[in-house]
Formats: C-alpha cells, sequence, structure tokens
C-alpha cells in the first residue's frame, strides 16, 4: 500500500516547481518572443504585463506548496539528515521567496510607473531567468 502522506507531501512540492519553471518556459521562451514578434512593443507590452502579474500571483500559490512540501519533507523525514544538499534546497527555496516578494512589492508598482522602464525590465527579466535556474536546482534537490 502507498505512504499517502510522502505522496500527498511530494506532490505538493513537485506541483509548486511544475508550476514555476513551466510557467517561465512558457510565457519567457514561447509567449514574449512570438508576442513581441507579432505585435507593435507597445500593444505586446499592454497584454503580456497583466499576464505576468498574474503569472506573479500564481508563484505565490506555488511557493506556498513548495514551502509546505519541503517543510513536511523535512519535519517527517529529514529532520536527523544533515547535509549541503539539505542546505542548498533551503536557500534556493528561500531565493524563490525572495524573487517573488521582491517582484510583488516593489518591481511591478516601479514596472507601472514607467520610471526608468528599460532599466527595470531588464533586471525582471534577468530576476526571472535566475529564478528559473533556481527552481531547476531546488527540483533537482528534491
Amino acid at each position: 500500500m502507498p505512504h499517502w502522506l510522502y505522496l500527498v507531501v511530494n506532490l505538493a512540492y513537485h506541483l509548486g516547481l511544475a508550476l514555476w519553471i513551466g510557467g517561465s518556459v512558457t510565457l519567457g521562451a514561447l509567449v514574449a518572443p512570438a508576442l513581441f514578434k507579432a505585435l507593435p512593443k507597445e500593444q505586446a507590452g499592454a497584454i503580456f504585463g497583466p499576464t505576468l502579474r498574474r503569472f506573479s500571483r500564481l508563484r505565490i500559490f506555488a511557493i506556498a506548496l513548495i514551502i509546505a512540501g519541503a517543510a513536511a519533507k523535512y519535519l517527517r523525514w529529514e529532520r536527523h539528515a544533515s547535509n549541503p544538499w539539505l542546505a542548498l534546497r533551503w536557500a534556493a527555496i528561500a531565493f524563490l521567496a525572495a524573487v517573488v516578494v521582491y517582484e510583488v512589492r516593489y518591481l511591478e508598482p516601479a514596472l507601472d510607473s514607467r520610471i526608468d522602464f528599460a532599466k527595470l525590465h531588464h533586471r525582471a527579466e534577468v530576476l526571472m531567468k535566475t529564478a528559473l535556474v533556481v527552481a531547476i536546482v531546488a527540483l533537482f534537490f528534491s
């Protein structure tokens, strides 16, 4: 008989990472290039900006799943394990949480004001790519 608690905990952790990674790849590598190629920059930005805001809200849900899953794994099965891989996983999770908080609290409002838009847009793009790599690290050390 399957160990249901372990399966549910693993599902929460991996579902959160799947939402984060899948959404980042879909939006960043597929949707954005096609949208900005097909439409004028202002029109594409008017469509893509709200899409990214929705994705930020989805990533809040995703990071909650990731943290809940990782915490349950640690408390139930890994509490007595002490190794750098667990620390690396928690560092990656902390980075992802910080990214989504930074984007929602600071970056989105700053982009809306359109002050220094190009610099902020570049920062958002680099941050999204970095967070994608970090999410893959968190997945690897699951």
